[in-house]
């Protein structure tokens, strides 16, 4: 099966070592943020989820997420917490109100980009 590709927001980190093992495809800059569109094999996702949680500002701190998303499934990682769900934006109430809770406006909580297509459209590369 296909790789997942992720968005991790380079300020969500603590520690920017991590980015060193991650296979970074490409960055965009929005403003201060800086975005980075990772691939991550099937067989290190779960381990890869679990370093970037360890590697993210503490929640108590700021609230920050990443996503990751491979066909319908879209996993939403927040320092202590990860919601598996779909790319469909029905099934999101738990994480929207999750982050909102947490203090993340909820026009930030869009999850985009959120497909291949999209994700290819936002970095301006080729497919």
């Amino acid at each position: 099966m296909a790789d997942y590709l992720g968005i991790v927001i380079k300020q969500s980190l603590s520690d920017l070592g991590l980015i060193e093992d991650l296979n970074v495809i490409a960055t965009k800059t929005i403003g201060s943020w800086e975005f980075l569109l990772v691939a991550v094999a099937e067989e290190h996702f779960h381990n890869t989820v679990a370093r970037l949680q360890n590697h993210m500002i503490p929640i108590d701190t700021d609230c920050w997420y990443n996503h990751f998303f491979r066909g319908d499934q879209l996993f939403v990682v927040f320092q202590n917490k990860t919601f598996q769900t779909t790319t469909n934006p029905e099934t999101w109430s738990d994480v929207i109100r999750y982050g909102l809770e947490h203090g993340i406006p909820l026009e930030q909580l869009d999850f985009r980009p959120r497909t291949t297509e999209d994700a290819c459209a936002f970095f301006g590369i080729d497919r």
